[in-house]
């Protein structure tokens, strides 16, 4: 996933809904929390954070498969 670019959400996760379409506008990793963020905003510019963690098996396996829950709309 890349930052500025829009996706269309696949699958349901956290506060978001199918059909969504966000714009990435940040991620990174903080090791010391051991946390993945992402911070998207939806058409009404409102924000959208999403954590995963890596102590919690569910959150790794959305991590490890992005790719089922969102797609870049350039590719849609």
């Amino acid at each position: 996933m890349e930052t500025g670019k829009a996706y269309i959400v696949k699958k349901n996760i956290f506060n978001t809904k199918v059909g969504q379409i966000l714009t990435l506008i940040r991620y990174g990793y903080q090791a010391y929390y051991g946390e993945y963020n992402y911070v998207f905003t939806d058409t009404e510019n409102k924000s959208i954070c999403i954590v995963l963690r890596d102590d919690v098996d569910e959150d790794m396996k959305i991590y490890h498969h992005l790719d089922e829950y969102f797609e870049n709309v350039d590719s849609a």
